[in-house]
């Protein structure tokens, strides 16, 4: 019985990405944020304690954290359907691989692999190659920020956003990943990128935002992997005990 317990605790360990607090979406200084443009991102998000649940620790300083508001992120929304408001309020928050209600599939909408690629380098602030985002200029990094909100909604099924090559991070992306279908393939959380789910107090769906954590998750079949070696270890301490 006790083994079986260490076993599925390591499961969880291995297979669980849920973490739960609160954040604030924006201020009264900057409204959703200063580089905020149109109806889609940059937003800038502040956890609650932010030591207590929310990593931050990968977002690159000076680039996509701790920009107009101490200890805040910067992020991108991935629901078009879906508004927040009003800002400077505070939401609860959890961290989970699929946005709730998303425009593909009704069980939610798992992160695509080019929406991860793409909100990994944003966040760290290291682009691959001749790709590139402005995060000095204002007026260039929410032209930026447009373009970059664009490209997500478009991995993520949302708002008739159509494919254009004109688009730098659409033609990354897939370019990245050989062809559109491949780019907008479930597995964001390879890339460390996860959704951010928000509610109001009383649980009203808000919107779902993007959260970087910086640790890659490997596929189901490493993942099996890592769980048969566990469980290998677990059978020889045994022995050993029994020894």
């Amino acid at each position: 019985m006790k083994k079986l317990a260490i076993t599925l605790a390591l499961m969880a360990f291995l297979t669980s990405v849920a973490m739960a607090g609160q954040v604030v979406v924006g201020n009264s200084t900057y409204g959703y944020g200063p580089y905020q443009t149109g109806i889609g991102g940059e937003f800038t998000l502040t956890p609650i304690n932010p030591t207590g649940w929310l990593d931050l620790s990968h977002y690159g300083t000076g680039a996509t954290n701790v920009r107009g508001i101490a200890g805040s992120f910067q992020t991108f929304c991935i629901e078009g359907q879906e508004n927040i408001y009003p800002y400077s309020a505070v939401y609860n928050a959890v961290v989970q691989k699929n946005a709730m209600n998303g425009g593909v599939g009704p069980a939610g909408d798992p992160i695509s692999l080019g929406a991860g690629w793409l909100y990994s380098q944003f966040a760290s602030g290291t682009w691959i190659g001749s790709l590139t985002y402005n995060y000095t200029s204002t007026s260039a990094r929410q032209s930026d920020a447009d373009l970059l909100q664009k490209a997500l909604w478009w991995l993520e099924g949302e708002e008739n956003i159509t494919y254009t090559s004109a688009n730098k991070y659409m033609l990354a992306v897939v370019n990245k990943f050989g062809d559109q279908a491949a780019a907008k393939a479930d597995g964001g959380w390879h890339y460390g990128v996860y959704a951010l789910h928000l509610t109001t107090a009383s649980g009203g769906l808000v919107q779902d935002q993007l959260y970087y954590d910086g640790v890659p998750v490997p596929d189901s079949g490493a993942t099996v992997m890592l769980l048969g070696f566990a469980l290998a270890g677990l059978g020889y301490i045994s022995r050993k005990f029994k020894a």
